[in-house]
């Protein structure tokens, strides 16, 4: 005979009847920093793979519905963690949006008010307590196919022609995240794959700054020789930790004029390696007895170059030219001291 729901779960589970309803009480555990040691991981994990995966529907809902609303994922995180909290209560499994059910249920119509996961709840309910000898005689391999048949017509089959299409990096990362998530958990899966995706788009940035290099004939004056025209280097993407390197390779000190010129007009200083790295470079043209001019740079930028200084006086070979009609006006990730 079949193997049926009943048999994996036991009778006494679908014995039906009032005896399932919950009881209301907490569990009968010790409350102890030992039993708190215990629990806590459990607990991060499964508040991380609902809170992640009731945002993940509530996102794709939005997508399908495409009627100008959005859900609201504050209510979202909120309600489901009352939920969670009264279904521990009442000697419950604590649980989350699914993905399925709620596709299903948006494509037949009833996403659109709030009365369908109403329903659902209360109909589920009440077949537990009135039919649970009839569910537990369904054959495991009927609700087999039934989740098989959820996730055919649930699956977005069309996403598998984009791997080819997208950046090998995110087509990786998005098998990388699948494989751990079916080994380990929704959690692990998606933290790895911010990670991995975080110093994917640190690395792409890193070989993203360039510059457009040409010559400057500036007027001649008692300092200004009209004879050598100045170097001009006009940065192109941001300068950052990750970049400190390429910015560096884009210079040629012993080569370049008594005077260059670097203008940040469309690059962005971020942090305090990139103060550093400009603060190097500007060294390695002072050893050379020349003279970096430093354009364009943002307020905050400038006063933080000649906080480094500290006491001393600001070298005569790093100027800063100021416009503050067109220095753009941005903020450093420095910490302040």
């Amino acid at each position: 005979p079949a193997k049926t729901l009943a048999d994996v779960a036991g009778a006494a589970t679908f014995r039906g009847g009032a005896a399932v309803l919950p009881k209301i009480g907490f569990p009968a555990i010790p409350f102890s920093l030992e039993t708190l040691k215990i629990i806590l991981p459990y607990a991060c994990t499964m508040a991380a793979v609902g809170a992640i995966e009731s945002l993940l529907t509530l996102q794709l809902l939005d997508g399908m519905a495409d009627d100008g609303k959005r859900g609201s994922t504050k209510k979202e995180c909120f309600g489901q963690g009352i939920g969670n909290v009264a279904c521990g209560l009442s000697g419950g499994i604590g649980g989350c949006a699914l993905l399925g059910q709620s596709i299903i249920n948006v494509e037949s119509g009833g996403g659109l008010s709030k009365l369908s996961g109403m329903s659902m709840a209360m109909f589920l309910g009440l077949g537990i307590v009135s039919a649970a000898p009839l569910l537990g005689s369904v054959p495991v391999a009927a609700l087999v196919g039934v989740m098989l048949l959820v996730c055919q017509s649930t699956f977005s089959w069309s996403s598998l022609r984009l791997l080819g299409k997208i950046p090998k990096l995110d087509a990786a990362i998005i098998v990388l995240v699948s494989a751990v998530t079916v080994k380990d958990d929704l959690a692990k899966g998606v933290l790895l794959g911010t990670i991995c995706s975080a110093l994917g788009f640190a690395w792409k940035q890193s070989t993203s700054i360039t510059a457009t290099i040409s010559d400057v004939i500036m007027a001649p004056t008692s300092t200004i020789d009209e004879s050598q025209p100045w170097k001009s280097y006009a940065l192109n993407g941001p300068l950052f930790f990750g970049s400190t390197q390429q910015f560096a390779t884009l210079f040629a000190p012993k080569t370049d004029p008594q005077h260059i010129v670097i203008d940040f007009t469309n690059a962005r200083v971020m942090d305090s390696s990139a103060l550093d790295s400009i603060q190097t470079l500007a060294e390695s043209y002072g050893v050379l007895g020349k003279t970096v001019h430093l354009r364009h740079l943002s307020w905050d930028c400038a006063r933080l170059l000649k906080r480094n200084y500290g006491e001393k006086d600001f070298p005569p070979y790093e100027i800063i030219e100021s416009d503050p009609e067109s220095d753009p006006a941005y903020g450093l990730a420095v910490q302040e001291e």
